[in-house]
């Protein structure tokens, strides 16, 4: 399907003087199409990529043009998840596994989405809840993975790993990544997880530093529930475990506090324009 009108989001610490987006647009304008929305998002003190308020984007918008790198990327997808638009990511960034097109080639891809030569890939998201004394306090998505750790100043944490209701180990370690398919790139990738198909239907579970000869990752099926539950060690004050999603913000736990993370109902709609396979791609990013 062609495509004429597109929302361009873009990161401002990647784009200081606009003139990337504006050589964007104006290929989009040149190829007869219209740049419904330019949302110029900044980066806040906690590291927060994109604010981006669906009400924002015009109701004819058909597709979302990110530029910037993958951390961009991955906020934005998030913000506007609920208008089920499909994304693309323009790379002006220092990691590029999220973000399709490169900057020398963008007005080839442009051109390629406007004609309607693309696919639509679909990536699963993953739905993490906080609970405290039994009752729910938070809820967030992540696109890449759900991170138990510890805060900055704080040694090892402990903490349970239940599966569907069954035990399954406790560790004393850094923390955990409960990650995405395609979060198997980011956190996880560093902490010894394996690389997977970014449209695999997995779980992966990979503890952090883990002071246990049984630290390996483990990779679960989609449809199961995987609960953390967090431990105090004995004269801490009870809040050295942080939970953060997609990286966004430190959630401070006490003693005995549980994040609960199951697959979630939505997908991110990814843009694919090029043929590279998924082995080429990371033999590309990787060396």
């Amino acid at each position: 399907m062609q495509m004429k009108n597109f929302l361009v989001v873009t990161n401002q610490a990647k784009d200081p003087d606009k003139s990337r987006s504006k050589s964007v647009i104006e290929t989009l304008e040149k190829n007869g199409c219209t740049c419904t929305s330019h949302i110029y998002a900044m980066e806040n003190s906690k590291g927060r990529y994109c604010l981006v308020n669906p009400k924002d984007v015009p109701q004819e918008t058909e597709a979302v043009l990110v530029l910037g790198g993958d951390g961009t990327f991955l906020h934005a997808a998030k913000d506007l998840l609920e208008l089920n638009l499909p994304v693309v990511g323009i790379f002006f960034g220092t990691l590029g596994f999220l973000t399709e097109i490169k900057p020398e080639s963008f007005k080839e891809a442009l051109k390629s989405i406007i004609d309607g030569e693309y696919n639509i890939e679909k990536r699963m998201l993953i739905e993490g809840e906080i609970v405290k004394g039994g009752k729910s306090v938070y809820k967030d998505l992540a696109l890449n993975d759900i991170v138990l750790n510890r805060s900055q100043a704080s040694s090892l944490i402990r903490f349970d790993v239940n599966v569907n209701g069954e035990f399954l180990n406790s560790y004393s370690a850094d923390g955990i990544v409960i990650s995405t398919p395609t979060g198997s790139t980011g956190y996880s990738l560093s902490a010894g997880g394996p690389v997977v198909q970014p449209t695999a239907q997995i779980i992966l579970a990979t503890p952090i530093c883990a002071h246990t000869l049984n630290s390996r990752s483990i990779v679960f099926s989609a449809d199961v529930e995987i609960s953390l539950t967090a431990h105090s060690r004995e004269g801490s004050n009870g809040q050295r475990t942080i939970v953060s999603f997609d990286g966004e913000r430190d959630i401070p736990l006490s003693d005995g506090d549980i994040i609960r993370i199951k697959k979630a109902e939505r997908s991110v709609k990814l843009i694919k324009i090029n043929d590279l396979s998924f082995i080429e791609n990371i033999s590309k990013n990787m060396r």
